[in-house]
Formats: structure tokens, C-alpha cells, sequence
């Protein structure tokens, strides 16, 4: 057999037209229109943002309760939220309003929230939090960890370890659960590190959703999701894809990303993953638990087609409520 001349390692792929996923039922078709649509109006209503980190992200949060998702997610999900400072670290605590259920009254969720390490606050945590809340009848505990640019790694894994560790004062670590999404799951599997090397307890069960314990910045995701988002919302991700959070620290250590040690990585506990068709963060995902079975640690997998990353902000798709009830049937197989 003749080799073939070109020995690139690189292809260059035609323009094409990307419709929506066919396997996708007509409501959640219409569901991504209409919140493509809601993102594109965030994108243009931010044209003045403010110069003062802080003043961003409550601008953020005025727009996020005024706006139609916060009034669907609270329709369709009964929880109730308050501020609390622990160790230190200002959180929003979740409570369903029926009321914590027999079985998890001893038990505790934490989340860590998306938004790249510099948003989303009380808005990405309440869009993962009150949904688990509410459908698990179950405490959620979301923690405002400190952010870039004011802050840098690890800041946010201090915070984290800080309330953990009070949290220990309650609670068995059998009994905690800790969750996240896109940079919340980095900071999962990140805090998870910290653990170890503080030889605290670990968690009883951990979810990592759109995003891993990889690099996030490598995988063919990155580049497909690249492309994806910035032909539906006009954004390019991959230049910037390393938060200012991460400035000047070294991507290949353990302490940023967990998957470089595979002593540290055996050690997690039972792991929730879930990513979708058209996350840039599905590489990171699915790498992850790759990683996880080879290392014997037992971990479950959820990929749903045709969704972008992070879909479940998202609380008028279908999947969406699917995504919240694994979560939940996951949490409650694994905590004691």
C-alpha cells in the first residue's frame, strides 16, 4: 500500500451549514431559539459595562432577576435562597420551599458555579442550585468565590476548602456532595486536589459537568465549540480561553489541573459527568471519565445531543430538567 504524501496532522475542513440537531423533539428546538435569542439581547445590552469588577457582576445579577429565564426557572422550580457568611466566605444557601426531605436531613450540597472564573454570581449559582434544590428537597449551599480580576488562582480553591472544612463541623463528609459547572467543575476537581493535600476527608460523591479535571484548553472541542459560538452568538472563545484567573500559573501542575496526577485522580470519589454534542468543554468531560475508569474510580457519564455548553442554564429546554433530576438521583444514590 502507497503512504499518502500528506502527512499533516491537521485537516482543513469546508463551510458548511449546521441546522439544529434533527434527534432534537420540536420544544427544545424552539427552547434554543428563543434563549439564543435572550443571549444575543444580554450581548447587546452590555455594550457599557462598568469599570469596576464588582458593579459588572451586579449588573449582571439586576438583568439576570428582571429577565424571562429567572422568571421561568422560579416558576417551574419551588426553592427559596438567602445569604450566608461561612468561614468567612459569603454564600447563597438554597432550601426547597415543601421542605428538606426526611433523607437528607443530614446531607448537603455544595455547588460551585460557572462563569469563568469571573461571573455568576447570583446567577450561574442560582440557575444550578435551585433547580437541584427544590427536585431533591435537599439543602444547596453555593459559594461566592473570590473572582478574577480582583483575584487569581487559587483563591477560589481557598474559599472552597475554607467552607468545606466548617462545614466538616456538621456534617459528615459521607454526607456532602459537591458540584459544579464549566469553571465550577474545574474547581471541583481542583478542590479535590486541595483536599488531599491538606489530608482533609473527601466528599462522598462529586458532578462535573461541562468540564473535567484536563486541560480546558486543549481538545478538539475547544476548536468545533469555538466555531459554534461564534456562528450563533458572534463570540470567539479559543483566544481566550485561559481566564485571567489563571495568569501566570502553570497549567501542567496537579493543583490547576487535577488529570496530571493520576495518584491524586484515583483517590476521587464516585463522579457524576455530563456534557453535550456541541460543548467546547465535551473533550474535558469525556477525557475525564476516561481517566476516572482507568483509574478505578466509578464514574457515570450523561452526554445530550445537540446542546450547547452549559445547556441547563437554560430552564424552559426539556433536557434541562432531565440533566437537574440525575443530578439529584445521582446525590441521593451516593450520600449517606
Amino acid at each position: 500500500m502507497t503512504k499518502p504524501a500528506d502527512t499533516h496532522t491537521s485537516i482543513k475542513v469546508p463551510a458548511f451549514r449546521l441546522e439544529d440537531s434533527a434527534l432534537l423533539s420540536a420544544e427544545s428546538r424552539q427552547a434554543i431559539k428563543c434563549y439564543r435569542d435572550y443571549l444575543c439581547q444580554q450581548i447587546s445590552a452590555a455594550t457599557t459595562v462598568p469599570s469596576d469588577p464588582a458593579a459588572v457582576r451586579h449588573q449582571a445579577q439586576q438583568r439576570f432577576v428582571q429577565g424571562p429565564v429567572y422568571a421561568s426557572l422560579i416558576a417551574r422550580y419551588a426553592a427559596t435562597s438567602t445569604t450566608e457568611t461561612l468561614a468567612g466566605v459569603n454564600c447563597e444557601v438554597f432550601l426547597p420551599t415543601a421542605g428538606i426531605s426526611p433523607a437528607n436531613t443530614n446531607r448537603v450540597l455544595i455547588n460551585l458555579h460557572g462563569g469563568s472564573f469571573e461571573n455568576g454570581t447570583h446567577t450561574n449559582g442560582v440557575l444550578e442550585s435551585l433547580p437541584v434544590a427544590a427536585l431533591g428537597k435537599i439543602k444547596v449551599i453555593s459559594i461566592d468565590y473570590r473572582k478574577a480580576p480582583e483575584h487569581r488562582f487559587p483563591a477560589a480553591t481557598d474559599d472552597v476548602e475554607a467552607v468545606y472544612s466548617a462545614l466538616l463541623a456538621d456534617y459528615k463528609p459521607q454526607q456532602i456532595g459537591i458540584y459544579g459547572a464549566s469553571a465550577g467543575a474545574e474547581l471541583t476537581a481542583q478542590t479535590l486536589v486541595r483536599l488531599q493535600q491538606r489530608k482533609l476527608p473527601l466528599p462522598m460523591a462529586i458532578g462535573l459537568l461541562a468540564s473535567g479535571a484536563t486541560r480546558f484548553d486543549l481538545g478538539d472541542s475547544v476548536t468545533i465549540g469555538d466555531a459554534l459560538v461564534q456562528a450563533s452568538l458572534g463570540l470567539g472563545i479559543k483566544e481566550d480561553i485561559i481566564p485571567r484567573y489563571y495568569q501566570g500559573v502553570d497549567l501542567n501542575s496537579p493543583e490547576a489541573t487535577p488529570a496530571q496526577s493520576s495518584t491524586l485522580l484515583e483517590a476521587f470519589p464516585t463522579t457524576f459527568l455530563a456534557s453535550s454534542t456541541r460543548d467546547f468543554a465535551l473533550s474535558q468531560t469525556v477525557t475525564t471519565h476516561r481517566h476516572l475508569l482507568k483509574l478505578g474510580v466509578p464514574a457515570e457519564l450523561h452526554i445530550w445531543e445537540g446542546l450547547d455548553h452549559v445547556f441547563h442554564y437554560n430552564p424552559d429546554l426539556p433536557e434541562t430538567d432531565e440533566l437537574h433530576r440525575e443530578v439529584v438521583r445521582f446525590f441521593d444514590q451516593y450520600l449517606k
